[in-house]
């Protein structure tokens, strides 16, 4: 098993693993338990780069289509999807849902 490898800040502290929000997307990222300096290991920034692409995509008004008896909203192919592919639905609330992409 690989040990994972402790990265010191300047102020002497150990940056520790946390889940945190920028820009409105949440990410792991390296945060500093002393000054709360925050920094990225590559693996987190890429994630957060992926991340970033996904909102960009996605962050904006739909407009509702007719889908035969049914109504709808397209998704942008970069997301990866293909006509067929499964996803599920979660209701979250009365005005709001999440679709979840295997």
């Amino acid at each position: 098993m690989e040990e994972r490898r402790k990265i010191k800040c300047d102020c002497k502290r150990f940056f520790e693993e946390k889940e945190i929000e920028v820009n409105g997307i949440s990410v792991k990222a390296m945060v500093c338990p002393g000054c709360k300096h925050v920094t990225f290991t590559k693996e987190q920034a890429l994630e957060y780069a992926r991340l970033k692409e996904i909102h960009s995509l996605m962050d904006n008004e739909r407009s509702i289509i007719k889908i035969g008896n049914s109504v709808g909203i397209t998704l942008p192919e970069k997301l990866g999807l293909k006509p067929g592919k499964k996803v599920r639905t979660e209701a979250i609330d009365s005005k709001s849902f999440k679709v979840v992409f295997g």
